[in-house]
């Protein structure tokens, strides 16, 4: 009998103590005033990749308590075992931490020389004081953690949830257009042109269908931009913008990949030309071996990566894995098969099709792979006819 009372008072007193704790938590909270104000903080871009895009925080101010919080959801810790295979694979959690605000503020502006605009939102008391009862049960160690998301779930989407469920309506940006994903990014890469070279062949098609307004706001220029044409009931959710702190120059590049492969590529034709045509073979299976790796590569990580931004990527149709087959063969094989021939021709094929038809597929590519195909096709057909030549001259040869 003393068995069962207790099992009955564990079922029955472990919700009640269990929802005592959560109201104590929320309860032991401050009560904001009338003189609470909440802002979202949004940074520009900085000299760091991880600070392309910029950054979005959300802060609360009440000077009757002296309170000023400032609420990150992009902070993640280099400590993580295994961190950089986290990274890659987005498998890496990241959290939600609060820092002083002004104190936060400072430090990134004397550190990275980063801009900073501040956005008050135009909120009821209740909502303010919903929110940031939200954000503190968000800080709870058990909730603070989450699986980050480069465009879906990232530190800019989380502040336009929080502001979601505490309007109860959508934040978007209505008059972001018929943009896609990667158009949104092209602007924040303009200045690392050799980045966004890489990230155009690492990213595939999916990011090459038109955003939403709502999903706009993975960006925190957008956000702000959204949180300011977005309505709380009647008015305006954030009718004001203000400049803390003006942004210091970002370094611009001096090199573009576009150029230099393009001369890279009419030097090396040019080259050959003035040569008499000949060629070496072993340039041939360098740069099949280069091509075929990174399609290996991009193939891998495509399967192995949680990143769907990796996903349906054609460039490999172009970057074909069996390329690097192809290179060995070529750089170590003396008798030339007639298969290593025929494949050859289908690559130079292959890639002329490319060039050719490429505006069909749904992905952009980046120009500056262009010359990179002509050249791939060229030297594919250039040794394919080599090896015709010699096998002709070898079937003639008495015997």
């Amino acid at each position: 009998m003393r068995l069962i009372l207790k099992i009955f008072c564990t079922f029955l007193l472990f919700p009640i103590l269990a929802l005592s704790a959560l109201g104590q938590s929320i309860q032991g909270l401050p009560k904001l005033t009338d003189t609470a104000q909440i802002s979202l903080i949004t940074y520009s871009p900085g000299p760091e990749l991880y600070q392309a895009f910029g950054h979005s925080c959300i802060r609360i101010r009440d000077d009757s308590y002296g309170m000023d919080r400032m609420y990150n959801f992009g902070v993640f810790d280099f400590e993580t075992p295994n961190f950089y295979v986290k990274f890659a694979r987005g498998d890496l959690l990241y959290q939600l931490t609060v820092t002083a605000g002004a104190e936060e503020i400072q430090s990134v502006v004397a550190s990275y020389g980063q801009g900073v605009t501040e956005v008050v939102l135009n909120l009821t008391l209740d909502q303010k004081q919903r929110l940031f009862e939200a954000l503190e049960v968000n800080l709870l160690p058990e909730n603070r953690y989450y699986r980050y998301d480069f465009i879906l779930d990232n530190c800019s989407t989380r502040v336009r949830d929080a502001f979601e469920q505490t309007i109860g309506g959508p934040v978007s940006e209505p008059d972001i257009g018929k943009q896609t994903f990667r158009q949104m990014l092209d602007l924040y890469f303009e200045r690392t042109p050799w980045i966004q070279f890489g990230i155009y062949l690492l990213l595939g098609s999916k990011v090459d269908r038109v955003v939403t307004p709502r999903e706009a706001c993975f960006l925190p220029a957008d956000l702000e931009r959204a949180v300011q044409m977005s309505k709380n009931g009647g008015q305006n959710l954030g009718p004001e913008k203000k400049k803390l702190y003006p942004a210091d120059l970002l370094p611009q590049p001096s090199l573009f990949p576009v150029p230099i492969i393009v001369t890279g590529s009419v030097l090396w034709i040019c080259f050959w030309l003035v040569r008499g045509l000949r060629h070496a073979r072993w340039l041939t299976a360098v740069f099949l071996l280069l091509a075929g790796g990174n399609g290996l590569f991009l193939a891998g990580f495509s399967v192995w990566s949680l990143h769907w931004e990796a996903w349906a990527n054609y460039n490999l149709l172009w970057l074909l894995p069996t390329h690097f087959v192809a290179g060995f063969w070529l750089l170590f094989e003396r008798k030339q098969p007639s298969l290593l021939r025929w494949y050859l021709w289908l690559g130079a094929l292959a890639a002329c099709a490319f060039l050719c038809l490429s505006f069909l597929l749904p992905q952009k590519f980046h120009p500056a792979i262009y010359p990179l195909i002509a050249v791939l096709a060229w030297r594919c057909a250039l040794e394919a006819r080599a090896m015709r030549g010699l096998a002709s001259n070898q079937s003639e040869a008495p015997s």
